[in-house]
């Protein structure tokens, strides 16, 4: 089997064992440079966090069942979604004209006006899980070409 695809050149191969989660670094957190917020840096865990995840789950069940089905105002579901960030994700931040503390950082982020800052908390939480993808040359790709007489010595 090659790998490429009808009139395509060969490509490298992705390294399987690069694609695999960082566990470790997406429970302990780490610094996420902001693309929302020029200059700002998160210290934040993974979205993937087993306890964020179990707690978003029962926020989405504890909200179904107050709205009884009907859609969940968004200013809502986005400060509940703030509440469970701050608790779990958002460890630190830098670049801000305030310094990080819980207290602040509830302001920010159990209110509907903080929904930008929300917003870029989970796009940072969201970056820690990305992997660096390793290429590997496909086996053969550097040897020589056969000649025009099948005999493989190099005309």
């Amino acid at each position: 089997m090659t790998n490429q695809t009808d009139g395509q050149k060969p490509r490298d191969l992705v390294k399987l064992s690069s694609v695999k989660a960082d566990l470790e670094r997406e429970e302990k957190g780490d610094w996420i440079p902001s693309p929302d917020f020029p200059g700002v840096e998160f210290n934040v865990s993974s979205l993937h966090l087993p306890a964020y995840q179990t707690a978003l789950a029962l926020m989405e069940q504890r909200l179904a069942r107050a709205y009884k089905g009907s859609p969940v105002p968004p200013h809502i579901r986005t400060v509940e979604v703030g509440k469970l960030l701050h608790k779990h994700i958002l460890h630190d931040w830098r670049g801000f004209d305030e310094p990080y503390s819980k207290d602040v950082a509830r302001g920010m982020m159990c209110e509907p006006e903080g929904r930008n800052f929300i917003a870029g908390v989970q796009n940072c939480a969201a970056m820690v899980s990305l992997t660096d993808v390793e290429f590997v040359e496909e086996a053969g790709k550097n040897s020589s070409r056969p000649s025009a007489t099948g005999s493989g010595e190099k005309a």
